[in-house]
């Protein structure tokens, strides 16, 4: 489906008025007129340029009706004074998780109920884990589009009712009416705005978007593909070169990854929780993303949500991924009774590899973020023990350069990346498989 601002290019390159005919002399003769500047002109047309004219202006009122129609099924957005107060319901679809009178916790299911609220039974933590980024450019761009105005920015979140396209989560304010259904998204219509900071319609009244909801430092946006959510991302060509060549990494390692697409000057990632719930590790820790502090909550829901930590750990070290916070993992759970399923898969490695630096440590065992892991597995005996249940297969030098071959764009680099990566490979595999050193 076209964007809006697809829609609008379009439109723009198509000719303006109608095209009449005149008999004159008993001859037929056709003419184009149209209006600019507030003047009306007219011009006789060649016999060959009437038909493709004819079409063109019809093209252009279909695009002006369709348009219209795509404008028009944009929900307004508004914060009234009891979702601005926080008093309402927190729900998952059509039923109430969780009751705030004034930003305060008067009763939840704990079963389903979100697992910061659980953590915080704070409605303002929950908003600010779903909330657009205000330092980005197009942020700040869209929120001026949109004509919002929030005196606290984790408020903005509730233009869409809190609503994202991860999870089935919204706020529904004390005395609403509206359904699950009613409030969810529908179109993608400030998806450029959001990526590009594109800015060709402005409203008069807010309108619901995921773009408001949608978090991160990147310029970002959601467009919808065949009735399906991709979000795009932009960045340098080290950045999404390095989101790429991970991707493929993590395939070659068995690690469960969203599914990723490079798209001309952007990466795109199809929604992972289409039907599940995703919530950030944040809900659980908080901020501090040390293993010290997230391998114990790993390991309090069960032994296979540790492993498979150690796991992305581990394929963190190999790439030198630094950005994994705990925003940037999380898990799945069911809708319906609110188990947690498993961890999200990996995501959002684009400063991993050449993403912020531009050299590689050749030796795993001198790279500060592999360090770091090794120096925790040494010190805490179940991580130690665990960690020899990770099933990496062994690789070849050929298997790094295949996956190179699959990444769809050039190195930016002339670092022999695949020999590189076999070597810091063969040095995970070793300590892994032996004392950590």
């Amino acid at each position: 489906m076209a964007t809006l601002s697809e829609l609008l290019n379009e439109l723009r390159s198509l000719p303006k008025g109608n095209v009449y005919p005149k008999t004159i002399n008993g001859s037929s003769y056709f003419y184009h007129q149209y209006f600019s500047n507030g003047k009306r002109y007219s011009r006789l047309l060649k016999r060959d340029e009437v038909d493709p004219l004819i079409a063109a202006i019809s093209r252009r009122k279909e695009l002006e009706e369709l348009i219209k129609a795509r404008q028009k099924e944009a929900k307004s957005a508004t914060i009234s004074a009891k979702a601005n107060e926080l008093s309402g319901f927190l729900m998952s679809g059509n039923r109430a998780v969780a009751y705030f009178d004034h930003g305060e916790l008067m009763d939840m299911d704990e079963a389903r109920v979100p697992l910061v609220i659980k953590r915080t039974h704070s409605m303002e933590e929950f908003l600010k884990l779903r909330v657009i980024d205000m330092s980005r450019t197009n942020a700040r761009i869209l929120k001026r589009v949109l004509n919002i105005y929030a005196d606290e920015d984790y408020k903005v979140s509730l233009f869409s009712y809190g609503l994202s396209i991860s999870d089935d989560y919204w706020f529904k304010p004390k005395h609403s009416k509206i359904t699950y259904q009613k409030a969810r998204f529908n179109n993608d219509n400030y998806f450029e705005t959001a990526l590009k900071g594109q800015a060709e319609f402005v409203t008069k009244r807010a309108l619901i978007t995921p773009e408001v909801t949608t978090t991160g430092s990147f310029e970002k946006g959601w467009h919808l593909i065949d009735g399906e959510w991709w979000l795009y991302k932009s960045g340098n060509a080290r950045q999404l070169f390095s989101e790429m060549y991970s991707y493929e990494i993590a395939r070659l390692l068995g690690i469960p990854n969203v599914e990723y697409a490079f798209d001309g000057a952007y990466i795109r990632s199809k929604n992972f929780a289409p039907d599940v719930n995703f919530e950030p590790l944040a809900s659980l820790a908080g901020q501090d993303d040390r293993y010290e502090h997230v391998f114990p909550i790993m390991l309090e829901l069960g032994q296979e949500f540790a492993l498979s930590y150690l796991r992305l750990a581990a394929f963190d070290a190999l790439i030198g991924n630094i950005d994994r916070h705990n925003e940037n993992l999380g898990f799945l759970r069911n809708r319906e009774e609110g188990k947690i399923l498993s961890l999200a898969p990996n995501y959002d490695n684009n400063l991993a590899l050449l993403g912020f630096n531009e050299h590689i440590q050749e030796d795993i065992g001198k790279d500060g973020l592999a360090k770091l892991f090794f120096a925790f597995l040494r010190k805490n005996e179940e991580a130690t023990s665990l960690s020899k249940e990770i099933a990496f297969p062994e690789l070849s030098l050929e298997a790094f350069k295949s996956a190179l071959k699959r990444v769809p764009m050039e190195a930016p680099t002339p670092l022999d990346l695949p020999q590189i990566l076999w070597g810091r490979y063969l040095g995970l595999f070793a300590r892994l498989n032996n004392k950590h050193n």
